[in-house]
């Protein structure tokens, strides 16, 4: 019998004893997939419900808007540009090609926004009511923080992730039929 039919054989050893390294790399990969779904899905599900609430409530958020502590002329442009910066984003992540770039714009849209919850609850503009919608309105601006942090540390990795795979996938071994093997990279549309 040959070495490499001992292997093949029904011998009650599974393919992990047989190839732990293989195993290894398929689980790490598949957690990495399943962690960026994650993230997307969080983010999806954020950003879609918050940038609706803001165009069905547009004349609420506002509202809200000119109570914070904002020039007169930014008001206006926020309030368009924030429900379009939070729809884009999903936009982005639900397209598969774009979705790195949706990642990117969405920890950027996170970390503004837990800058922004972290100086509303140290004070620093006096007390200031939340512009965020009806979701988190009941939220504390401590809570709010914290929530806007936890959010951004989890997708974070994310980005990274996604970065490391986009990149590692542009680089395409191609094994010739001489058997040598030659890299390629793929042009990334």
């Amino acid at each position: 019998m040959k070495q490499h039919e001992k292997y093949n054989q029904n011998d009650g050893i599974g393919a992990e004893a047989r190839a732990p390294n293989n195993t290894r790399r398929n689980r790490w990969e598949t957690f990495i997939e399943v962690y960026i779904l994650f993230a997307l899905v969080m983010f999806i599900l954020l950003f879609f419900v918050t940038g609706l609430g803001k165009v069905f409530n547009h004349l609420v958020f506002v509202s809200q808007l000119n109570k914070q502590p904002l020039p007169d002329w930014s008001t206006a442009i926020l309030s368009y540009l924030l429900p379009i910066l939070e729809l884009g984003t999903v936009a982005l992540l639900c397209i598969p090609k774009l979705r790195f770039w949706g990642l990117g714009l969405a920890i950027l849209l996170m970390t503004a926004y837990t800058v922004y919850a972290y100086l509303a609850f140290i004070e620093i503009y006096g007390y200031v009511p939340c512009a965020c919608g009806k979701v988190f309105e009941k939220m504390s601006w401590k809570q709010h923080f914290f929530f806007n942090l936890g959010i951004t540390l989890l997708g974070s990795p994310a980005f990274l992730m996604e970065y490391k795979l986009k990149r590692r996938l542009k680089k395409l071994c191609i094994v010739n039929s001489d058997g040598s093997s030659t890299n390629r990279t793929l042009v990334n549309n």
